[in-house]
């Protein structure tokens, strides 16, 4: 983005021509300016039409013309949501695509997937009948996006935060009467429990923790405002409780919807029965590599001399696991966790920025405790700006161990994330996993890319990212952590084998956890928190494998193309320079292939 177009104005400017070059991203005009220019017309339009029906996301993007006010969740909120889709999809269909410029054509595919797949969600998934956790997100996200990061004057952002929550009591309200409590699944109202309260959180250590420069009239404004959320949260957390859980009947597996599901998650015409097949050959090729390296470290221990007699399968995982539970046993004290993931990030920024691997941010990037409103279903995430909001900082966000967790069960989750997982979880997320990757999107030209980026490309790149960098030689001299990557590559591979047991297959807790615990070698912290998220998540589990052959596919097929001239940095800089698209269309746009 050009530096005379603010932040704050840049999707304000989205209908005009001003910012046309932004929204698509076409080359020069030979392929039929006209298409190019209706195309860059429609996304602007439809990317304007989703900012203003959800005002919480636009903020998150970096579209600050909303930062007052908060998403209809009612039944015509929905039918505006409904109509931009549909609207746009009929402008999509009269196009000639085959006329587009390239990169257009790749928007314009990414797009159609976007409303296709908000089509499944409202019209045939209907998850805003039974998904709490959709309203948690919103209710916490609305105000937390305004307060974590400082894209504009402090007393700016409080006296959006008191509009949102002066907002928020009427959002909840009408999120009673949207949830059909026989249709919620009980997993989602317990987890929707636990996350409800962390606005109340945000609203004290965020919000009214920093709001001494204000004014007489506007710190009077905010308070009220805060105490009237604050109450109406305490209202809603009574209903969950009471109301919503006790009654909550309904099935979390999608079933005959999952194929739908994944196809969209997935963006990938890949079969369900072939994908599974191939996921537990890849597992079964991965624990063989993990033998071959666990064995040397254990063969002569006690313990694998206690082992009963057993057949070769069995053998091998329990010579995988013994060699495993080295590295687990080589855990920080829980107080140090935080702390030790700042030195795992600090090490393997050294490492990238000294073997040049790749251009780095100019942005920072924070490790910080995860926010309560969003806990309870992964153990970390990157929370990067969004694409209008550049050069702002990063958080690499760890949930914290719950206080209310026995000995053994901190002891379970710092053996999973122990000192050698630590330097897997920092490269994947963010050095030089998604953080650097998404700084990379960030500066595509195309708003409506970077808007729409891949979940199957971010995944894929941040698990691709775990195996370069032992391949650079980042830990590769120390066995238990080349064995603790294959752990982590094993489970991106499994977790697409447990998002089909579950949705599929009707796996129940004790076989799903006997799967990850015994197959997967995860502690049993690690597989309980899994067994939560497959629960309340369908097809994005199955992201990170499907990503991880994409990426790998696509740098050996430039491995051999480029032959002699092939080096890592150019590589990775070359498709990262595409934003976040499915891996099949980098490809296109690298090869000069057909894009489809």
């Amino acid at each position: 983005m050009q530096s005379r177009i603010s932040r704050r104005s840049a999707i304000a400017l989205a209908s005009s021509v001003a910012l046309a070059p932004l929204v698509g991203c076409g080359e020069p005009a030979a392929k039929g300016p006209s298409v190019d220019e209706a195309f860059t017309a429609l996304a602007a339009k439809w990317l304007d039409g989703y900012a203003r029906t959800r005002p919480a996301g636009a903020t998150a993007l970096g579209d600050h013309r909303f930062d007052g006010e908060i998403d209809d969740v009612s039944t015509a909120g929905r039918a505006a949501k409904m109509t931009l889709v549909k609207e746009t999809r009929d402008a999509l269909a009269a196009m000639d695509r085959t006329k587009l410029s390239r990169d257009n054509q790749v928007d314009a595919a990414m797009l159609t997937e976007q409303l296709d797949g908000e089509t499944f969600a409202i019209e045939t998934l209907q998850d805003w009948a039974w998904d709490p956790l959709n309203y948690s997100g919103l209710a916490g996200g609305a105000l937390y996006s305004l307060m974590a990061r400082d894209f504009a004057p402090l007393n700016e952002r409080l006296g959006n935060a008191a509009a949102r929550m002066e907002k928020l009591p009427d959002v909840l309200a009408e999120t009673r009467k949207q949830l059909v409590a026989e249709r919620v699944p009980l997993v989602h109202a317990t987890t929707y429990s636990g996350q409800n309260g962390g606005a109340i959180s945000i609203i004290d250590d965020l919000i009214l923790a920093q709001s001494a420069s204000l004014g007489p009239d506007d710190l009077t404004r905010l308070k009220a405002a805060a105490e009237k959320a604050k109450a109406a949260i305490a209202e809603h957390q009574t209903w969950i409780d009471t109301q919503l859980a006790p009654n909550a009947r309904g099935d979390f597996r999608l079933g005959a919807l999952y194929d739908q599901k994944l196809k969209l998650s997935i963006s990938s015409p890949i079969a369900r029965a072939d994908l599974l097949a191939k996921a537990r050959a890849d597992a079964e090729a991965i624990r063989d590599e993990m033998f071959a390296i666990a064995e040397p470290l254990v063969a002569n221990s006690p313990a694998m001399k206690l082992l009963p007699k057993t057949s070769p399968a069995v053998h091998r995982l329990g010579t995988i696991a013994a060699a495993l539970k080295l590295a687990s046993a080589q855990r920080p004290p829980r107080e140090r966790l935080m702390d030790d993931a700042r030195k795992t990030l600090e090490e393997s920024t050294a490492y990238v920025r000294e073997h040049d691997l790749i251009t780095l941010p100019d942005a920072p990037v924070k490790v910080i405790e995860m926010p309560k409103f969003q806990q309870g279903v992964a153990v970390a995430y990157c929370d990067s700006p969004g694409p209008l909001d550049r050069r702002l900082e990063t958080f690499y966000a760890i949930s914290p161990i719950p206080a209310e967790w026995t000995d053994e069960q901190t002891a379970s989750f710092l053996g999973e994330y122990n000192s050698h997982m630590l330097y897997e979880l920092s490269v994947h997320e963010a050095m030089p996993g998604h953080y650097v990757q998404i700084w990379h999107s960030n500066k595509h030209p195309s708003v409506t890319r970077a808007v729409l980026g891949s979940g199957t490309f971010v995944e894929g790149w941040a698990c691709y990212a775990e195996d370069m960098m032992i391949e650079a030689g980042f830990g590769a001299d120390n066995p238990l952590r080349r064995l603790t990557n294959l752990k982590m590559r094993l489970r991106s591979v499994t977790n697409a084998i447990l998002d089909q047991g579950v949705h599929v297959e009707g796996w129940d807790e004790a076989t799903a956890m006997k799967f990850m615990t015994q197959e997967a070698f995860q502690e049993e912290r690690e597989a309980a928190g899994k067994w939560t998220r497959a629960r309340v998540s369908s097809g994005q589990l199955s992201t990170y494998y499907v990503g991880w052959g994409e990426h790998h596919a696509l740098r050996k097929d430039t491995q051999a193309k480029w032959g002699a001239e092939f080096n890592l940095k150019k590589y990775h800089d070359t498709v990262l320079s595409h934003g976040s698209p499915p891996a099949r269309f980098v490809r296109a746009l690298m090869f000069d292939e057909p894009i489809a």
